[in-house]
């Protein structure tokens, strides 16, 4: 993991202050455990925090073609041997940065649509007089930038842009509704008005006064021939990325939940790592109170068992969600949908302490192979109503209510009566239409958090409605999986993990987010995805003799919503009642007040009974009040 930062003065002649990048990187100086550089040029000046995670020689910027080229990037390249074979290069030791440097002078602005792995770099090209930038395909590194028709300036972090003379802290009303309504729906906004993200699989090009913006790369299904096997494809797949996130460094380990993606990726890491002689490989755990809801110590253990493994399991006893807040918010910049983050960072903490510094992390198991739900739907909406009965018996209980319900649901909405059903749907759409309201379902969703006014301002109802899965693509699970895939709260997760183990000097790598096995995943037909109940059916059979069986073919999830209410109430309960009752006039711009106070009453009285839209009305309303007081600064 890097930090990279840089300025491009636009208006003719300007020089780049070697200062005003200096400020920058002393704003990631926690990025820079191994050093940092800079570079000017005339107008361009580029920065460079460095934490060695990949083996190579040093911090950059790095420069060729006789200083005309340079590049400051945070990057691991998967397809090197491929790139360097279509370069015509022969020396294996050449960084990442310059293979990309490469690929810019062979294809030019299309280079990134020839790069797999993980990337955000920013290229001058000084014949040109051009800055060229990218951002990787699933946004697994971040990129922030803030742009006038005089100045341009980037960087991994929100904090070293704001550190620049002129750039404005207005915050952003639009994002602010949009985290209270839970909707990452904007893939470009930040919490600051001004400052802006570059979004996953585009780049930008800054020349001529110009600043242009292009998609390189959008997700589609695999087309390459795969072995007739569909869990020997994915196996092969999935064992390479996990290697490719082990190159460079030997400090690796990875998270253990005990949950099928986690412990997949521990299974292949210890096994990869043993066959190379390598000291026993690491792993962290958070360990909740035995008999607890959230205790996963016996799969843990189970994994443990089986494999050659240096494990550490981390105590959670007495969870408080709001603890080292404050702090949280500063690492983060700005609000964000991670109500478990606090749990995370002790994971980061610990395995940053005992030197790892590339942590292998499950997250995105869920939604790049897919549980297979909209297979339901498919199976519902082609007729095939015996193999779904079957699906659902098999599956009793999974989906939170009775199989019989379910099976009901899924006649009423693609049964005899579908003709009925949608011709009142369509009636109610064209009524709300001319009524000019929005439909009733978008609405119950959003008015429980936001203030009715800048609902009304930020245009919420109009962004929720555009936001909700479309029946047409719910009724395919090829359409769904693509859909949930491209969600902007794909790159938003991949921004706060990296800013939470960057302050810890640890870089968080994902090997389901992997170019070739997600897109051959998407390629999958339902049943791969679904099968006899079992959501990820592929993945399971796949880590056959890999998983023990207690694991491989666990069906239930951990749902953490009794530990945050516990923990809530039980550690923050003076918190919550100044910030949403006696100090609740910081956020009443922003927050459905009395719906709010109506929630956490509700909370209080029967906790139990808390539903996790409860949790999270609380926890977004008390999380925006702390960063407020943050950025707007204590009442007097």
């Amino acid at each position: 993991m890097s930090g990279v930062a840089g300025i491009l003065h636009i208006d003719n002649g300007r020089p780049a202050a070697a200062s005003d990048i200096q400020q920058m990187l002393s704003r990631i100086r926690h990025r820079a455990r191994d050093g940092s550089s800079w570079r000017t040029e005339g107008s361009v000046a580029l920065g460079h925090a460095w934490l060695d995670t990949t083996g190579e020689g040093g911090p950059g910027p790095l420069a060729m073609a006789g200083g005309k080229l340079a590049i400051t990037a945070d990057c691991r390249l998967d397809n090197r041997d491929e790139l360097l074979a279509r370069l015509g290069l022969r020396d294996q030791s050449i960084a990442d940065a310059m293979l990309i440097m490469r690929a810019y002078l062979k294809w030019g602005e299309a280079c990134p649509t020839y790069l797999q792995g993980d990337f955000a770099f920013a290229i001058w090209d000084g014949e040109r007089q051009a800055l060229f930038c990218a951002r990787d395909h699933f946004g697994v590194k971040p990129f922030y930038y803030y742009s006038t028709a005089r100045r341009f300036a980037f960087a991994s972090e929100i904090g070293p842009i704001l550190a620049l003379d002129g750039v404005g802290r207005r915050l952003s009303e639009h994002q602010i509704s949009g985290f209270l309504a839970g909707l990452p729906d904007d893939t470009q906004a930040t919490p600051y008005a001004e400052i802006f993200r570059l979004p996953a699989g585009h780049s930008v090009i800054v020349a001529d006064r110009q600043v242009t913006f292009r998609r390189y790369w959008q997700i589609e299904p695999s087309q390459r021939p795969s072995r007739s096997d569909a869990a020997e494809e994915f196996r092969h797949l999935f064992v390479q990325s996990v290697e490719n996130r082990m190159r460079g460094t030997p400090a690796v380990g990875a998270m253990l939940s005990g949950g099928l993606d986690s412990s997949s990726i521990a299974c292949v890491a210890s096994l990869r790592a043993a066959a190379q002689r390598n000291p026993k490989f690491k792993t962290f755990s958070l360990v909740f109170d035995k008999g607890s809801p959230t205790d996963e110590k016996p799969f843990i253990d189970a994994v443990l068992a089986d494999n050659p493994i240096d494990a550490t399991l981390i105590a959670v006893g007495n969870y408080a969600p709001f603890g080292e807040f404050e702090r949280i918010l500063e690492e983060q910049e700005g609000t964000f949908l991670a109500p478990g983050l606090s749990l995370t960072r002790g994971l980061y903490r610990t395995a940053g302490a005992k030197g790892v510094k590339v942590l292998l992390d499950g997250h995105g198991g869920d939604e790049v192979v897919s549980q297979g739900h909209g297979h339901l739907h498919e199976l519902a909406n082609t007729g095939r109503w015996l193999e779904l009965w079957r699906e659902l018996h098999s599956a009793a209980h999974t989906y939170g209510e009775g199989m019989l319900s379910l099976y009901f649901k899924f006649l009423t909405i693609y049964g005899p009566a579908w003709r009925i059903a949608r011709m009142r749907s369509t009636a109610r759409r064209v009524i709300g239409n001319m009524r000019r309201r929005p439909a009733q379902p978008a609405r119950a969703a959003w008015t429980g958090l936001v203030n009715p006014e800048l609902a009304r301002r930020t245009d919420i109802a109009e962004r929720f409605h555009r936001g909700c899965m479309p029946s047409s693509v719910r009724a395919s699970e090829a359409l769904t999986h693509h859909w949930i895939l491209s969600g902007g709260l794909v790159p938003h997760a991949f921004e706060v993990l990296d800013k939470a183990g960057a302050n810890f000097g640890v870089e968080p790598r994902y090997p389901f987010w992997d170019k070739p096995l997600v897109e051959f995943c998407l390629a999958l037909p339902g049943e791969e995805k679904l099968k006899d109940g079992f959501g990820r059916h592929v993945l399971r059979r796949a880590m056959q003799g890999i998983l023990p069986p207690a694991v491989q073919w666990r069906r239930d999830k951990i749902d953490f919503t009794a530990n945050l209410v516990n923990g809530m109430l039980g550690n923050h309960r003076e918190l919550l009642d100044r910030l949403l009752i006696s100090d609740s006039e910081r956020i009443a711009p922003y927050v459905n007040l009395p719906a709010v106070a109506a929630v956490y009453d509700r909370m209080l009285r029967q906790p139990e009974q808390a539903t996790l839209p409860d949790v999270q009305h609380v926890w977004r309303a008390v999380s925006l009040s702390l960063w407020l007081r943050q950025v707007q600064g204590s009442p007097a």
